[in-house]
Order: C-alpha cells, then sequence, then structure tokens
C-alpha cells in the first residue's frame, strides 16, 4: 500500500496528538499531520494535499464544516470525515451535502474509528470519483423531491445515495435500519443490474430492484450512473403498491439529475 496523507484537525492537542498516534500504529503507510484549527489546517493544505482529513465539528474560527467546504472546493478527491460531540440532525444533513464521507459522534470506539479511516481510504484511487457535493439550492430541491416522492409512495422511509453506498440526502423514518450496511448492499445490487444492462446496449436504462421481506420492502433504483434512490416500507404499518412506486419513481428519476450541481464556492482563498 503507498502513503496515504492524512490530516487530523482538532482544537484539543490531547484528542489530535491521541487520534493521530492511533492512526499510526493502526498503520505504518498512513503519513498523520495534525493542525488545532481550521485555520492551521487551511496554512498546511496550502500547496499541498491530503487523502483524508478528519476534523472536530465545533473550534474557534473556522468550523469542521466550514472547513470541509472550502476544503471540497479546492480539492474535491479528499475525503473528510466529522466528528462531533453533538448529535444533531441538521449538522449531519450538511455534512452529507458536502460530500462527507462519514459522520462519527463522540464518544466512539477507537477500533470502529480505524475501520473508518481504512475504509475512507481503500476507496481512495485515481480513478475514483469525487463524492458528490451540492450547492444549498440542488440540496433544498432534491429533500423537496424527496418529500414528494415519500408522500406519493407512502414509503417509511427513502434515501438519496451513491454508487459507493454513501447518504447524500433521507426523508422519513429510519429508526431500527442500519443504513450504511443497507445501502453499501443495494449500491451493489445496482452495480451488478447496470452491468448487465449494460452488457445487452441498455446503458440508459433504468433498473429498478425489489426485496419482498417478511417485515421490509425494499426498492433500489439508479439515478444515472452516479446515484440510486432507495425506498423502505415496513409492512407491519403499510405494504407498498408496485405499480404507485414505479409510476411516481420514475418522474422522480428523471427530475433529480437536473437537481446536481457544483458546490458552493469557497468562503476563502486557500
Amino acid at each position: 500500500m503507498s502513503t496515504r496523507n492524512i490530516l487530523i484537525v482538532d482544537d484539543k492537542p490531547t484528542v489530535a496528538f491521541f487520534l493521530s498516534k492511533t492512526l499510526e500504529r493502526s498503520n505504518h503507510d498512513y503519513c498523520v499531520s495534525v493542525a488545532h484549527s481550521g485555520e492551521e489546517a487551511l496554512e498546511l493544505l496550502n500547496g499541498s494535499s491530503v487523502d483524508l482529513l478528519v476534523t472536530d465539528l465545533r473550534m474557534p474560527g473556522i468550523s469542521g464544516l466550514d472547513l470541509i467546504r472550502q476544503v471540497r472546493a479546492s480539492n474535491p478527491q479528499t475525503r473528510t470525515i466529522l466528528i462531533t460531540a453533538y448529535d444533531n440532525d441538521e449538522v449531519e444533513a450538511e455534512a452529507r451535502r458536502l460530500g462527507t464521507y462519514r459522520y462519527i459522534t463522540k464518544p466512539f470506539d477507537v477500533g470502529e474509528f480505524t475501520q473508518i479511516v481504512r475504509e475512507a481510504l481503500s476507496g481512495v484511487e485515481i480513478s475514483q470519483p469525487a463524492p458528490i457535493a451540492l450547492s444549498d439550492e440542488s440540496f433544498t430541491a432534491i429533500m423537496q423531491q424527496l418529500k414528494d416522492l415519500h408522500r406519493d409512495v407512502g414509503a417509511q422511509c427513502i434515501f438519496l445515495a451513491d454508487m459507493s453506498g454513501q447518504r447524500l440526502a433521507e426523508v422519513g423514518v429510519t429508526t431500527g435500519l442500519d443504513a450504511p450496511t443497507l445501502l453499501s448492499l443495494l449500491a451493489s445490487g445496482l452495480a451488478t443490474t447496470g452491468a448487465l444492462a449494460r452488457q445487452v446496449g441498455d446503458s440508459q436504462a433504468a433498473n429498478l430492484n425489489f426485496h419482498a421481506g417478511t417485515r421490509y420492502e425494499i426498492y433500489s433504483t439508479n439515478v444515472g450512473d452516479n446515484l440510486f434512490l432507495a425506498m423502505v416500507y415496513d409492512r407491519q404499518v403499510q405494504a407498498s403498491r408496485i405499480g404507485v412506486v414505479w409510476v411516481y419513481t420514475r418522474r422522480a428519476i428523471q427530475r433529480l439529475p437536473s437537481m446536481l450541481t457544483a458546490p458552493d464556492p469557497p468562503i476563502g482563498q486557500l
């Protein structure tokens, strides 16, 4: 494995030191740098780049989200992980909008942290597409489209994710679902379906996969080549009607691509 450059940003020196040493011990190919503020991180990144940025949310001056926003605009290939002691739906939604790889709440297990870092870096290749980041206008439009679809089809919850299984947006009730694992599995299934479509010359096909379980009914369909929708029904609450689902879903997947735009411009110059 080639050297992976990681930047840890936390205003608490003891935390930054602990995380950096934990990563260095977990893999000798990690080259870990530390910054104690968003401003210091931007100075370190001026003229250089990192494979992975791990930042705390609340810091004096530039916050973790603002730092991710600036790094995403200047170097979209950099994966990002946001750490926070505050489990907040709005912050999590904004982190997803910015294409953050993972959102981790304190306290967390060190083994889980190193595993997340390993998974994030496993996707950092030259050929790997950059995580999708959305402008404020795009995210608002997409959320409204998902809310409309949620109302029309009556699903328990609906996800919009990329083909690596990372959530961009969600609506509805997700309690009791292991969303990361679910989306990863659905992404794998759609990748296989897409490969089959291309094999028979249907590269523009809209593919609908359906799982009819004893508890859950799950639909997934591609949105272009890079995204997919997932709709989950709890049969104890409400079963689905596949005809209705497909009519409204086709409308949604025709509209969603036009809502994807470039990310917000940087707040400041790097």
